[in-house]
């Protein structure tokens, strides 16, 4: 059994995380009691992000072997209880790893984290300083370094500190080069990157390009200098500034694979699973979910500008991108024999136990994730007392955005026009669909925001969706808004006044064709399945 134990080590180290866990899952079946498969199972079964799994060995083996508890066991649970969004347990997981092991990092900076999405910054602010100092003091060199000194960077723009960063990146970019910290300094302020800066990111890009020849290292060594340095030339050598980012991109698509096929295999099951479920509305339903507001469209298309529009109120949370109601429906839609009596029960105490846990004595909370635009029926369902905000952006402008951004995992469309083209047309799908097949109920909860109309006249707009969501128009203040803060690639954009510059974008005009043809490509598809028409225009833009 060592042997075969120490084989599955061997895969993890090669990053074979699939036959690793095949591997485990096989030697745990001949032995549930060895504690070795047991964490390796729960080790690989969190790499995949089957979280609830993580947890139910974890608890089924030291419910049995309690006094078997140790730091391994706290750690575990932690991270899946904190990616479940179930945070009050994480912070308590965590607390108990931290008593057995006050020098891991991770018993700092992840809590941080929890307490930045619970916006209480002073908390996050002094844990994160902890987390870095340990680090620095251990293995800086690792991934952990430069995900705390992120973190750090959005802790001080919450505290209204930003001015800080600057000296913090360059102070570490002095000692030692680092991709990520340099990318860092080009978001917060890329005119401070100066001659002999420059010269230190093209020299180490070009060592990286030599060295780092696996394509995943690649993608952590190479791509965040190509974005750092697209960022740099973007007000000074517009062509220079384009041609990193198409550099940067492609070594995104080199590495991360975004399958359209499945996406769109994704969306047909979401809307056969919903017409063969659709049950009738019950009286005790109708309000549940009435303090929940979801803000959702495609990235880049406005949804941060109001977020910050309604979360300067004062009886509002803003919880930020919850992953909740998307992976409670995917858990549900993944399962050829779901019971939906279940899963409309499930979904319902878990969505709102977790929401007004976050929210705490704030009456309503925000759930901002973009891509909830999928499930905005099932939502609208079974949480029939919610309000829905859903944005409309130019997708020219869009998809600009989009590939201009340096998403590490969460959106791997956007490293590609066409990917982008793909998945425009698959959003249009999906909600003309929702368009025709909301609960009646329904019509009367979502309000449609184009971002241009709400940016030419963002005061009329401020009342009509305060309006819409039941607040009082006049609490709001627009200093309170731009001293919003916003977990998101946005999150600098948004404390400024609200403009019009990003509308109309002139860039990248040699992939703009590429970008429509793939629309139309998708829209074909579509069209023989009758969830797309042969219209011009995407929801009141036109197509060119």
């Amino acid at each position: 059994m060592k042997k075969e134990i120490s084989e599955i080590y061997k895969l993890i180290n090669d990053k074979n995380i699939d036959k690793a866990y095949f591997e485990a899952k096989r030697l745990y079946q001949i032995d549930s009691e060895n504690l070795d498969i047991v964490k390796i199972l729960a080790f690989l079964h969190i790499q995949k992000s089957q979280f609830k799994s993580t947890i139910d060995i974890l608890v089924n083996f030291y419910e049995k072997y309690p006094e078997k508890k140790d730091f391994d066991f706290y750690a575990n649970l932690a991270v899946s209880y904190k990616s479940l969004e179930e945070f009050e347990n994480a912070l308590a997981m965590y607390q108990n790893a931290r008593e057995i092991n006050p020098n891991s990092p991770l018993c700092y900076t992840v809590p941080a984290e929890i307490y930045v999405k619970l916006r209480q910054y002073e908390k996050a602010n002094e844990l994160i300083d902890t987390g870095i100092s340990i680090i620095s003091n251990s293995f800086s060199n690792t991934i952990h370094f430069p995900n705390a000194i992120k973190l750090k960077t959005e802790i001080n723009v919450a505290l209204n500190q930003d001015n800080e960063n600057e000296k913090i990146l360059l102070d570490i970019l002095d000692e030692n080069f680092n991709p990520d910290i340099f990318y860092l300094l080009a978001i917060v302020n890329s005119k401070s990157i100066d001659e002999n800066l420059l010269k230190k990111a093209e020299s180490y890009l070009k060592g990286n390009s030599r060295i780092y020849t696996n394509k995943l290292d690649r993608f952590w060594y190479v791509q965040p200098i190509l974005f750092g340095l697209a960022l740099y030339y973007s007000s000074i050598d517009k062509n220079k500034s384009e041609s990193y980012y198409h550099l940067g991109n492609n070594e995104t698509m080199g590495s991360l694979r975004y399958d359209s096929f499945s996406y769109q295999k994704n969306i047909n099951t979401i809307i056969k699973k919903y017409e063969d479920a659709i049950l009738p509305l019950q009286e005790n339903q109708k309000k549940v979910g009435a303090n929940n507001f979801f803000i959702l469209g495609t990235p880049r298309s406005g949804t941060t500008l109001i977020e910050s529009i309604i979360g300067s109120n004062k009886n509002v949370f803003s919880g930020g991108e919850l992953l909740s109601a998307s992976s409670l429906i995917q858990e549900y839609l993944n399962k050829d024999d779901g019971n939906i009596d279940n899963f409309i029960e499930n979904f319902s105490n878990t969505y709102i136990s977790r929401t007004n846990y976050i929210k705490g004595s704030s009456q309503y909370i925000i759930d901002k994730l973009p891509e909830n635009f999928l499930f905005i029926g099932y939502i609208l369902k079974i949480l029939c007392g919610c309000k829905i905000i859903r944005t409309f952006r130019n997708p020219w402008d869009v998809a600009i955005s989009l590939y201009k951004q340096r998403y590490v995992t969460n959106i791997p469309y956007s490293a590609s026009f066409f990917n982008i083209g793909v998945f425009m047309a698959n959003f249009e799908a999906i909600n003309l669909y929702w368009n025709k097949n909301i609960p009646e109920h329904g019509k009367e909860s979502v309000l449609d925001i184009h971002y241009e109309k709400l940016v030419e006249n963002p005061e009329d707009y401020q009342k009509k969706i305060y309006e819409f969501l039941g607040l009082n128009p006049n609490d709001f203040k627009e200093e309170n808004r731009r001293k919003f803060f916003s977990q998101t690639a946005s999150m600098r954009q948004i404390g400024a006044k609200i403009h019009q510059n990003s509308l109309k974008k002139e860039e990248f005009l040699d992939k703009k064709e590429e970008f429509f043809e793939a629309i139309e490509m998708q829209r074909g598809y579509w069209r023989k399945k009758g969830y797309a028409d042969d219209s011009s225009t995407f929801f009141g833009y036109e197509l060119k």
